[in-house]
């Protein structure tokens, strides 16, 4: 298209200017195309990245590889979007494709910043502490392990992939400390089959009660004593490594101690322990909705308890305390003890009164 103008003044001679926007329209048109053909390509790296990073969008979060992938969501989440940004430092022409892969990163983030961020502690009370750690088929450095008791002396010690055998090592070394040790082992049952648990003087007459509810290991219940009425559960589900259905079945009998919609005040229950499960799989949070997690409530939700071998910031956080019907956590501790591929949980809870 091609505008005449006149140029001039009033007294002096005008003179036909041309001003064309032919080009400039065409040049509008051709970088709505570039940023098409730059959007094109992405879009089947954005879904990719949609289905591994949020696969309960899509029906996959209970299936294989995606219930093992999405373990990782934090981590993943945040090398896509430097990767996009590293992608518009190549070439600025791929910014809309780098665009649409950050959306969905930033999706995937806006769930699991939250449990980063601590919420506000509870109200001071009478505390229970509680350390957890499993032990690695029982490969765990006992000494190590004791010299953690004996400093932060926990009223109660969770310890998955440890049996009989473990417990008689772990005992002598703890002489002295007035602890009670149960074991959900036979004699004749490896240590990675089983839990210990381990209970202070302190508590008093606590009872120790071995669940068999049909899971692959057995689960320990303890009660009485000084918990008051609070029912202490220590799990251990098995891993996503099998069938997976036999995976969301062990998680499903968390409902019965987190059953119910958060906030509900059942009964109060802690339940520790390995669960081979972390926030990301919608198979544990639908289990334990009537529970707060500990570690997200005291803002340490992204720190990986396992594997050992690789940093904080990148493993996977599959080890949890979760409480429900008023016990809250004040404090949490991550600990780096030899000899184990996890990491322990040294957590502080407060128990309100009745």
């Amino acid at each position: 298209m091609t505008i005449i103008a006149w140029s001039g003044g009033i007294s002096g001679p005008s003179y036909p200017r041309t001003v064309s926007v032919t080009r400039s329209t065409a040049n509008r048109q051709s970088a709505r195309h570039s940023a098409g053909r730059a959007l094109l390509p992405a879009l089947p790296v954005a879904a990719v990245a949609a289905v591994l990073l949020v696969p309960e969008y899509f029906g996959l979060a209970d299936l294989a590889p995606f219930a093992q992938l999405v373990a990782f969501r934090p981590v993943a989440a945040v090398g896509l979007v430097l990767l996009a940004a590293l992608a518009v430092l190549i070439r600025r022409r791929w910014w809309p494709g780098a665009l649409a892969v950050t959306a969905v990163a930033g999706m995937a983030l806006g769930t699991v910043l939250p449990r980063a961020v601590a919420e506000p502690a509870p109200p001071p009370g009478p505390s229970l502490t509680v350390l957890s750690f499993n032990v690695n088929h029982g490969r765990a450095d006992v000494n190590a392990l004791a010299a953690a008791v004996r400093a932060n002396r926990p009223d109660l010690v969770v310890l998955p992939e440890a049996g009989q055998r473990f417990e008689r090592r772990l005992d002598p070394l703890l002489a002295g400390l007035r602890y009670r040790s149960w074991a959900t082992t036979r004699p004749d049952e490896q240590d990675a089959d089983g839990i210990v648990v381990l209970a202070s003087a302190r508590l008093g007459k606590v009872t120790a009660t071995p669940l068999d509810l049909g899971t692959t290991r057995r689960f320990m219940q303890l009660t009485g004593g000084g918990l008051g009425g609070v029912a202490v559960v220590a799990v251990h589900p098995t891993a996503p490594t099998g069938p997976l259905s036999t995976w969301v079945a062990e998680l499903g009998t968390l409902r019965d101690w987190c059953g119910g919609d958060p906030g509900e005040q059942g009964p109060p229950h802690i339940v520790v322990g390995d669960v081979n499960a972390t926030l990301d799989h919608t198979a544990l949070r639908a289990a334990t909705a009537g529970c707060t997690d500990a570690a997200a409530d005291r803002g340490q939700g992204l720190v990986a308890t396992w594997p050992t071998a690789w940093p904080r910031w990148l493993g996977v956080q599959i080890d949890h305390v979760f409480t429900s019907g008023g016990p809250r956590a004040a404090d949490l501790s991550v600990l780096d003890l030899p000899g184990s591929d996890h990491r322990a949980l040294f957590t502080r809870i407060v128990v309100p009164p009745g």
